[in-house]
Parts: structure tokens; C-alpha cells; sequence
């Protein structure tokens, strides 16, 4: 049993933990009315020159006053967490930056977290958030590879395979298996018809980020044209649309099977009949591709409009 003394000084003790409830209304009145107050376009100014300039630690001052007052501002946790970082302030960086992924989940955060906790030499925790970035989107191989926050990851595996997914996020197009299925075509081409007689030249390049594999046609006869070939993920198929100088237009729809592309199209003829038209890319060899092209008005017979064998400039 306690003494009377005893009890008497726990009783004080929670008195002192506990105000008196008017007492607790002012504070929480006051401790409201700090967090709505807002934060000024000459505070956020500040902050930003403070974070340019590399003033690390009039930064996290600026940041935290912020933060204080906009609790769930994503990105001003961010360069707190950026700005406790240069100071070397790895742990405390680390705390900010999981109260910022907690708001918004942003790769560029994730892979900071990772950052911090790599010169923490926390590695598992690293390697892990990592990871997290690049499938959420992380898209910058380059800064990942030269990184020196990262140092002591890149001897490891993991970090080659974490460089191959950024850059697959980065290129997309170049990643994907089905994309890459008519990169035969490209190249500096000669075109001859089935007699060795020259028919024109080509030049088929891969633009738009690889996703675009693209013709450049001049014809000896003095007509010219492009095509656009290109995967339709939403439709599965391959998709050409060819123009040229002389004001056609052709869309065709394919696949690739058996190690040749085919496309088929249909084109109105003057009479408002239908022409089909069936394109045939055979991918020969290294030095040689092969293109049919062949029409029909019925879809059962059908006769040869082009024939032409791409030969690969030296």
C-alpha cells in the first residue's frame, strides 16, 4: 500500500499532465488557429531561393515553417527531406520522406528515400525502395547509374537489373518484344524489282522513342512517300499508314508470324468498290528484305502491284 505521501505526488504529477479543461481549449484553440494560419507566397519564395541557392540549412528552416503550417504538402516535405539530405541528416531525411510518400506516393520521393538510406548504408532498405520507384515509374537510368548517393549499391546485382527496368521505363517501346518485331526493315536501303533493275531507295528509320518505325520512300519514277509502322497495343496489331506526294493514303493492319510481317487494308475503288490490298515483309537475311505487295477485288485472286527486294546499302 502507498503512503499518504505517495499518493499525494502521483496526484500532483497527473494534475501537471492533465490541464484543467479550460486550459486544454485555449491550447488546442491556439494549436488549431497555427496550423490553418497560411503560409505566404513570399515564405514559399524564400523557401525555393534558399533550396536553389543550396543554403541547406536556412532551407529546412523554410521548409519546416512551412510544413508546419501545410502538413500534408507533398512537395515541400520532399526538399525538406532533400535539404536535411545535403546537411547529412540521413535518418532525419528519412522520416520526411516517408511522411511525403504517405501523401503522394512519387517515384522521384521514393528513390530519394532510397538514397538516404543507402548513406545510411541500410542496403536491404535501399535496394528495396529502389524497387519501388522504378515500378512505380522511375524513368532516369542515367542519374541512377551515376548517382554517388548510391555508391555503395552498384556492385551488387540488383542495382544492374534496377538500371535495366529504368531504362526500360525511360524507352518503353525499345523494351517491348512485340515493338521491336519489324526492326528487320530497318536500315539504308537500295531497291530493286525482280529483274535487278533499281526501283527506288528507302531509308527506314525508328523514331518517336523506337515506337515509330518509319519509311522515307523515293521511287525512280520520281514519286514519293512515308510510312508509319507502328504495334497498336490497343488493338494487337500492327498498323501502317502510308502517304505520299501524289495525295494517297493507305491504312493497313497487320502481324508478324512466322518471321514476316503482314498487313492487309482495303482501299475504295472510283466506281465505289472495294480494293484489297495484302503487304508482305519477308525478313530474307541481314542484307535483304523482300516487299509484295499484291491487290485483289474479291479477296481470292490476286495480282502482284509491287515487288521489291530492299538490298542493304554497303
Amino acid at each position: 500500500m502507498k503512503t499518504p505521501q505517495l499518493v499525494f505526488t502521483i496526484l500532483l504529477c497527473v494534475g501537471l499532465m492533465h490541464p484543467a479543461p479550460q486550459a486544454l481549449a485555449q491550447q488546442t484553440k491556439a494549436a488549431s488557429a497555427s496550423q490553418t494560419q497560411p503560409v505566404t507566397p513570399a515564405m514559399r519564395t524564400e523557401a525555393n531561393d534558399f533550396y536553389q541557392r543550396g543554403d541547406w540549412v536556412n532551407a529546412v528552416k523554410a521548409y519546416e515553417a512551412i510544413t508546419n503550417f501545410e502538413p500534408v504538402n507533398a512537395g515541400a516535405l520532399n526538399r525538406l527531406g532533400a535539404s536535411l539530405h545535403s546537411m547529412g541528416k540521413y535518418q532525419r531525411a528519412i522520416e520526411i520522406y516517408k511522411r511525403a510518400i504517405e501523401i503522394s506516393p512519387q517515384p522521384s520521393t521514393m528513390y530519394n528515400l532510397a538514397c538516404s538510406y543507402s548513406r545510411t548504408k541500410n542496403v536491404e532498405q535501399a535496394f528495396a525502395w529502389l524497387d519501388k520507384s522504378i515500378k512505380a515509374g522511375f524513368n532516369q537510368p542515367d542519374s541512377l547509374s551515376k548517382d554517388e548517393d548510391l555508391a555503395l549499391l552498384r556492385n551488387d546485382q540488383r542495382f544492374k537489373t534496377l538500371v535495366a527496368a529504368a531504362w526500360a521505363n525511360a524507352k518503353p517501346c525499345a523494351a517491348d518484344p512485340l515493338r521491336r518485331q519489324f526492326d528487320f526493315w530497318i536500315g539504308e536501303w537500295e531497291v530493286v524489282n525482280p529483274q535487278g533493275q533499281p526501283a527506288g531507295l528507302s531509308s527506314v528509320q525508328l523514331i518517336l522513342g523506337d515506337c515509330v518505325v518509319f519509311e522515307n520512300w523515293s521511287g525512280n519514277g520520281g514519286s514519293n512517300g512515308k510510312s508509319f509502322n507502328f504495334y497498336n497495343s490497343k488493338l494487337r496489331k500492327w498498323q501502317q499508314t502510308w502517304v505520299d506526294d501524289r495525295g494517297g493514303m493507305l491504312e493497313f493492319f497487320g502481324e508478324f508470324k512466322d518471321g514476316q510481317m503482314t498487313y492487309l487494308g482495303e482501299s475504295p475503288a472510283p466506281n465505289g468498290e472495294k480494293t484489297f490490298q495484302r503487304m508482305t515483309f519477308f525478313n530474307v537475311s541481314k542484307e535483304r528484305v523482300r516487299q509484295l505487295w499484291e491487290q485483289s477485288t474479291d479477296g481470292k485472286i490476286w495480282t502482284i502491284a509491287f515487288d521489291g527486294t530492299y538490298v542493304r546499302k554497303k
